[in-house]
């Protein structure tokens, strides 16, 4: 068997592929600039829809829509309330709005601080501040706190609400 004596940094079919490679590497980096990222604008748009969704939700709670607040969750979301209580599912949270709603009067304002997507998967995450008005008795109950909501994009492209946290002190009666 022979054995070569030669090193490999000294073979010139080495010197040949470290020179293509370089060479490839700078042509490649050299087109690089040239080629816009492709997810920016789909990004930028998902977040203007996960914003105007952020809205609405809050506009149909306002206005009590129950109905059209239920189609923002997926049939098997989780609603984790300040209290640590774990709500699960369509018809658990149908009875958690319509017992807010017939209790309560809201002004609820949500404060984004941010606002991300991974794939199928996003969030909005920031404070909010609520006056709660008693509908029996018209007493005012002022409450702030966090939120967190998480978002799964559906098979027809749609988003929809899997995981919703609220953080703060809970208004009494809820």
């Amino acid at each position: 068997m022979n054995v070569s004596s030669t090193s490999p940094a000294k073979s010139p079919l080495y010197r040949c592929s470290r020179r293509a490679a370089i060479a490839f590497l700078a042509f490649a980096t050299s087109l690089a600039p040239t080629f816009p990222p492709t997810t920016a604008a789909p990004q930028a748009s998902t977040l203007v829809t996960l914003a105007k969704i952020r809205e609405a939700w809050v506009r149909d709670l306002r206005a009590k829509q129950l109905e059209a607040i239920l189609k923002f969750y997926a049939s098997d979301a989780v609603f984790l309330q300040p209290t640590g209580e774990r709500i699960t599912g369509s018809t658990a949270l149908r009875t958690l709005f319509q017992t807010i709603m017939a209790t309560f009067d809201s002004s609820l304002t949500l404060h984004s601080q941010n606002l991300e997507t991974s794939g199928d998967l996003a969030y909005d995450s920031g404070d909010f501040h609520e006056i709660l008005t008693t509908i029996a008795n018209g007493a005012k109950i002022a409450t702030k706190g966090s939120y967190i909501i998480i978002f799964k994009r559906q098979p027809n492209g749609s988003w929809q609400i899997v995981q919703h946290v609220w953080t703060g002190t809970p208004p009494p009666g809820t």
